[in-house]
């Protein structure tokens, strides 16, 4: 009898051990890529599980097997796309210069985003699972989501910062928010605009104008508790 060399495993019952490890990898991948797909184009609502099944080509039970229910498939593959997603803009953001100004700062942050819709698919189908993680979480996501939410507002609020010293935390905040929400939108919307067929450096660059210029905008007027505009707006003030 012959004897491999890791821990006095017979080299043949070896063999076979990496080849089920190998063959079980496989086609635990073969479920995420067909999940992936499916939340991309069904949403997280829409993942049915002979669906998935069929379209990584197992059986049933491998889901099973290899993640315990399609729920927990479906959220290992929303959180491996967002986290793909978000870590690649949380990437870009960290190579600026530490002096970058708000034009450099937002293109990075979109960046990924054109590349995605424009150029990669794969990318592109990270963007917008990431994206419905955001807008339409299941309830045992939402602690996820917020988490994430933080960590990659909480990046893009200290590069802004330095660039938007007019603007006080609160402010800020809610603008990081609503051009998000843009982006977001970018990613799922069914129909865009004419503009989305434009070149990538193109889409770039229109991207990088609206959200500049919502980010740059003058300071808000301030609002009194009671839902009047402040003293200082007001008739004789």
């Amino acid at each position: 009898m012959k004897f491999g060399t890791l821990s006095g495993v017979p080299g043949n019952v070896s063999g076979k051990g990496d080849a089920r490890r190998e063959l079980g990898d496989h086609t635990r991948q073969r479920l995420l890529q067909a999940t992936r797909a499916l939340l991309a184009e069904r949403g997280i609502g829409g993942v049915r599980l002979r669906d998935v099944s069929e379209a990584a080509e197992v059986n049933i039970a491998a889901v099973s097997y290899h993640f315990g229910s399609l729920t927990s498939l479906v959220n290992t593959a929303v959180r491996e796309a967002a986290e793909a997603a978000v870590g690649e803009q949380a990437r870009r953001l960290t190579d600026l210069e530490p002096d970058a100004t708000l034009e450099e700062i937002v293109a990075a942050w979109i960046r990924p985003t054109v590349h995605g819709m424009q150029e990669d698919p794969e990318a592109g189908v990270l963007l917008r699972i990431a994206s419905q993680a955001i807008t339409e979480a299941p309830e045992d996501l939402r602690d996820w989501t917020q988490d994430i939410l933080r960590r990659t507002h909480g990046q893009l609020l200290a590069r802004l910062r330095p660039a938007l010293p007019d603007l006080d935390d609160r402010e800020l905040a809610f603008r990081v928010f609503c051009v998000g929400g843009i982006v977001n939108r970018y990613h799922t919307a069914a129909t865009l605009p004419d503009s989305a067929a434009a070149s990538s450096p193109e889409l770039e660059r229109l991207l990088v104008a609206a959200i500049t210029g919502m980010l740059a905008g003058p300071a808000g007027i301030p609002v009194s508790p009671a839902g009047t505009k402040g003293a200082a707006s007001a008739p004789g003030g």
